[in-house]
């Protein structure tokens, strides 16, 4: 998904010229070639007037100086163990590091404010150079329970626009950093955007996937939209329609319960709770929320009877970003055997199986074998599918990187992913055209 090449022929796919494409800088460095010809964008023409290499600026930081904590010796590990430093955590997920944003090598750790005693990386303390945790030695320097001061630099992420001003020349509108959901910057008067730039923590060069070069022609999030299996849904949709009592539970992890959405009106659910109601203003509808951080089909197993069936639900939704990391044959098993023991109870329940959305790049690598599997599990158990990962996949054609939609910077989407999840449900139940 992430490949070179892919990027490469997305990037010269959103010329009209082969000849004319937005590159990687001939020698690595931070910039953009942007090479003389004529663009198509959101169906309008844009003559760039001359190939040229521009500056983008380089990733941007926030130094700290003199903060303290007591280190604990709890090994620093991940998203949260150990001890953190401010500036690695994000501003909505509280408690959560942002991985990749610390930059370790500037990490000073000393016993007093402004100097004293500087402790020793791996003799007096341990430092995560992914994620920022750092925890004590025993045997080091640094007494228990007591102060210690840090300077450091934490990296912030940013989207610049590659601009064309009507005269064909070519400057980069830097955005605005920040930790999460960096915002793509607006052009400048007279000028038109032709591609955006991401660049998040610790870029040093600029490559092809940095760059996401906007659509030839006008094109947005919902027109990737895409469900499968309405006929499979006959029941609800018969229940919904006629005003009887409809029970539906929203089985899932840490994006189902809520996970970095801004609000809880904003969750994937009660957007969804609150379209139902809309639609189906007279129908008599229950929607339980069954999510649960850090949970996979694997570790709810045994609570799937007392956490789902026992609400005897009409229809079960299914979402689950951590069945991730799992191999193709076992979310076979696993959804099967969810939707088989659901059956048993109840042989008219039936199930939307949802995609999730897209994780941290790092993560990522097994990606190419769960969805697959799970548009799979949805086909072969004859359930309905909102493919919510087709929205995310396509997020790049549309010249927007999608990490600057994951609120937490791994693995939770922001109010406009959960917005994805909720209107992919509603495509399936929406009431017939009159």
């Amino acid at each position: 998904m992430h490949t070179y090449a892919l990027v490469i022929l997305l990037i010269v796919l959103a010329c009209t010229m082969s000849c004319a494409a937005i590159l990687p800088p001939d020698k690595p460095s931070m910039a953009v070639k942007v090479e003389a010809g004529q663009y198509t964008v959101l169906g309008k023409k844009v003559k760039v007037a001359a190939t040229v290499e521009v500056p983008v600026a380089p990733a941007d930081v926030t130094v700290v100086k003199d903060e303290w904590h007591v280190l604990g010796d709890e090994p620093a590990a991940t998203w949260h163990l150990g001890t953190g430093l401010n500036k690695t955590y994000g501003p909505v997920d509280i408690g959560t590091r942002l991985p990749f944003s610390i930059a370790p090598e500037t990490v000073k750790v000393h016993s007093e404010e402004g100097g004293g005693t500087i402790y020793t990386e791996g003799k007096d303390y341990l430092l995560d150079h992914d994620w920022g945790g750092l925890s004590r030695v025993a045997t080091g320097a640094i007494p228990q329970n007591t102060k210690v001061f840090f300077d450091y630099s934490a990296y912030r992420q940013r989207v610049d626009a590659v601009q064309v001003a009507k005269d064909g020349t070519v400057s980069i509108k830097k955005g605005e950093a920040a930790q999460v959901n960096a915002q793509i910057p607006i052009a400048d008067k007279d000028c038109r955007v032709i591609a955006n730039i991401y660049v998040p923590f610790r870029t040093a060069a600029i490559t092809a996937d940095n760059i996401y070069p906007l659509p030839a022609k006008k094109l947005g999030w919902r027109d990737f939209i895409k469900v499968s299996g309405r006929n499979n849904l006959e029941y609800t949709l018969h229940e919904l329609k006629t005003d009887m009592p409809v029970t539906i539970v929203c089985w899932g992890d840490s994006v189902t319960s809520g996970g970095s959405a801004s609000s809880p009106d904003k969750t994937y659910v009660e957007l969804f709770r609150t379209w139902l109601k809309n639609a189906y203003p007279k129908a008599d509808i229950t929607v339980i929320n069954a999510g649960i951080g850090g949970s996979s089909t694997e570790s709810r197993k045994a609570g799937f009877e007392a956490e789902v069936l026992k609400h005897n639900p009409d229809l079960i939704t299914v979402e689950f970003v951590n069945d991730f990391s799992m191999s193709a044959e076992k979310i076979k098993a696993n959804w099967d055997e969810f939707i088989a023991k659901a059956r048993a109870k109840n042989p008219k329940v039936e199930f939307i199986l949802i995609t999730p959305a897209s994780i941290m790049p790092a993560w990522m690598g097994n990606y190419g074998v769960s969805i697959p599997a799970m548009r799979k599990a949805a086909t072969d158990n004859r359930v309905a599918l909102a493919d919510t990962a087709n929205i995310w996949e396509n997020l790049r054609r549309l010249g927007i990187p999608y990490m600057t939609l994951n609120a937490n910077a791994i693995n939770h989407p922001n109010d406009l992913g959960h917005m994805f999840f909720a209107v992919s449900l509603a495509e399936l139940l929406k009431p017939e055209a009159k």
